[in-house]
């Protein structure tokens, strides 16, 4: 049975890549791609082919214990790439809270998690167990076995049985090919050092960046106004889509010294025109027009704090952040800080 995710928020992916060669049965040569975690201790080891056929490493990010997660997804391309095409196409009347669930629904159908690992801190894990909880009860997914002990952590690892039943043919083989090789990436997973929890920075990074017209922005935006609202999103996040709406609205109604930033995580530098151009659609039909800039690598002091998004920081005219962030869509939340913050002034 499918286990669906207990997450309110989409999950943020980012991993270091190396590609390298090693030789197959036959004596040729098979691109393996090298995919490592640092903040989970993990390595990957994937054959491109694999990849070509819509696997994707995904994480880390927290469950609801506050276990740190990682997962493998299985996306059919031939079905999701089309998806997003009839969604970038949808005329404005048509783009609706309602059209988008369905595309997300839609989406779920061709993406299946294949593989879920979970770290759970040693002495935690012996309490729990010594409570009377079996591994079932200490995973989000199932079945589920205890993969090893690493750097402080037990990593509990499950390898779902997902419903397939809405699928074809064609599209089943393909899953079942993947599913099927997570064994072979279960017996080539390599333990490192764990890096060390990030933790989130007091004040936002110097950065220069675009924003989704191709106008250059830096840090300098902070000292236009009392306060700025960052929005952290991506394109994949249906939280994200649909409140973006009621963001539109609420920054054409702010006070002069508040400002709404939005901040995208999952447009891969300017040759990525696929999701730039999602992002433009998302944010030109929900008459969202406050600034969007693209993330890039001088954003990593905040994005590595990232667990999921959207996740909506408060910064001052100098640049501090200041409150808590808040994680998962919440604009009457956005609000209420903003509020209480002058008040408090």
């Amino acid at each position: 049975m499918e286990l669906k995710s207990r997450f309110f928020y989409a999950v943020v992916s980012v991993f270091v890549i190396i590609l390298f060669l090693t030789g197959c049965q036959k004596g040729e040569e098979d691109t393996i791609s090298r995919i490592e975690s640092p903040e989970t201790g993990l390595v990957f080891q994937i054959g491109e082919e694999y990849l070509e056929k819509g696997l994707e490493v995904e994480g880390p990010f927290e469950d609801y214990a506050g276990n740190e997660c990682i997962s493998i997804f299985w996306y059919y391309k031939p079905v999701i790439d089309p998806l997003f095409e009839k969604m970038e196409a949808l005329p404005q009347e048509e783009y609706t809270v309602e059209n988008i669930r369905e595309f997300y629904e839609q989406l779920e159908i061709y993406r299946k998690c294949v593989m879920n690992i979970t770290l759970i801190e040693e002495q935690k894990y012996k309490e729990e167990m010594e409570s009377g909880k079996e591994l079932k009860d200490l995973s989000y997914w199932e079945p589920v076995e205890e993969l090893g002990i690493n750097d402080g952590y037990v990593y509990l690892l499950s390898i779902p049985e997902n419903d397939v039943s809405k699928m074809k043919e064609e599209e089943r083989k393909q899953y079942e090919e993947c599913a099927a090789y997570m064994q072979t990436v279960k017996e080539n997973l390599i333990f490192t050092k764990k890096s060390a929890s990030n933790t989130l920075p007091e004040q936002m990074p110097a950065f220069t960046a675009k924003d989704l017209d191709g106008n250059t922005v830096t840090e300098s935006i902070f000292g236009e106004k009392d306060l700025t609202v960052v929005n952290i999103w991506g394109t994949f996040c249906t939280p994200c889509v649909e409140e973006m709406p009621e963001l539109g609205e609420w920054a054409n109604a702010m006070p002069e010294n508040v400002q709404l930033v939005g901040l995208i995580i999952d447009i891969a530098g300017e040759e990525d025109t696929e999701h730039r151009d999602l992002a433009v659609t998302i944010t030109e039909r929900a008459n969202a027009d406050f600034l969007q800039i693209i993330a890039n690598e001088d954003f990593n002091s905040i994005l590595r704090w990232v667990t999921g998004v959207p996740t909506t920081l408060f910064v001052d005219k100098e640049g501090n952040l200041v409150g808590d962030p808040i994680i998962g869509a919440d604009v009457a939340g956005y609000k209420k800080f903003v509020e209480e913050y002058f008040n408090e002034q």
